[in-house]
């Protein structure tokens, strides 16, 4: 596919089923989910629900995201994203760190702990009270926000965010602009090559309009980032979840799956957490999805130099 198709803030054209990456119209329907059509885009590979059909539920779902939030964080969410932050430290030189769509904020607390100028974004009510009520510099909107200047930042990170967003090249365009030349990007979102979509299908929980409008692949990242003006360092495809496809081996396809996904994944993370051996197995496994990149989650390292 020509790289020309990938023109930062290109708007979709009449069809409902370009693809809202690439603007790529050999998209291919695979069947309904949640009353909401899915296409997958056989040019750049993403998994997508057209944006324009789904309306004001998306601002429904933004808005009230948060509202029986507990702004607690896990300990093995916590101990990742410590790690996160620990690896940031050769980037730092404003000591200015922000995260768009920073949810519950455990990123941002971690961050503040060891003497980060925190900033977010958000759209909630309830989460710009709690970043507020923290100290932190948050906004709904930073493009018309004087405190958030271009350049200002010394590390951006989009966490589980492009999934939800009908428009998520404009976000990593405004990554870009606020984030300073040698500056580090590092965002996740769920892979439209991972294992699980392969064999699940549209029964993966993953794919779950309106929540998620789009599932993304190395390829259509890659293409974005680099039009951005992003000097891709590294994307892993890591993380995998047997509780969907074990359930279907053990269910009839005609009985809907009733696994919880989130509940199950935090128990494998933390029993494989236990222990030398099983952190060694899980290292290793990460190490085989990503490289054959079929891990259910994309994580990106990427170094702004336009």
């Amino acid at each position: 596919m020509a790289r020309s198709c990938f023109q930062l803030g290109e708007q979709l054209k009449q069809t409902p089923d370009a693809c809202p990456i690439c603007s790529g119209r050999r998209s291919r329907p695979l069947g309904e989910k949640a009353g909401h059509e899915v296409f997958d885009c056989r040019d750049c590979g993403v998994v997508f629900t057209p944006a324009g059909a789904i309306g004001a539920e998306i601002i429904d779902l933004y808005t009230r995201y948060y509202e029986r939030a507990t702004f607690d964080t896990e300990h093995h969410v916590a101990r990742s994203l410590e790690k996160l932050v620990q690896s940031s430290e050769r980037f730092r030189k404003t000591g200015r760190l922000l995260d768009v769509g920073y949810g519950e904020g455990a990123l941002l607390g971690i961050a503040e702990r060891r003497g980060w100028i925190c900033g977010g974004t958000e759209v909630s009510p309830q989460a710009l009270d709690y970043g507020r009520s923290r100290g932190w510099t948050v906004t709904k909107d930073p493009a018309n926000d004087p405190r958030f200047r271009e350049g200002a930042f010394d590390v951006v990170t989009m966490i589980e965010l492009l999934e939800h967003l009908p428009e998520p090249i404009r976000f990593i365009e405004d990554g870009a602009r606020l984030l300073r030349r040698g500056g580090l990007l590092y965002l996740t979102t769920p892979n439209a090559g991972s294992l699980n979509l392969r064999i699940l299908g549209l029964r993966w929980s993953v794919v779950s309009p309106p929540e998620h409008l789009i599932l993304w692949t190395v390829y259509a990242l890659r293409q974005i980032l680099n039009a951005a003006g992003f000097r891709v360092l590294r994307i892993r495809a890591e993380g995998f979840n047997p509780a969907e496809i074990l359930a279907s081996m053990r269910w009839s396809t005609s009985r809907r799956l009733s696994v919880d996904r989130v509940k199950s994944a935090r128990a494998l993370s933390e029993a494989l957490s236990r222990g030398p051996v099983r952190r060694g197995a899980k290292v290793m496994v990460n190490s085989a999805l990503s490289s054959l990149q079929i891990g259910d989650t994309l994580k990106v390292w990427a170094v702004r130099v336009g």
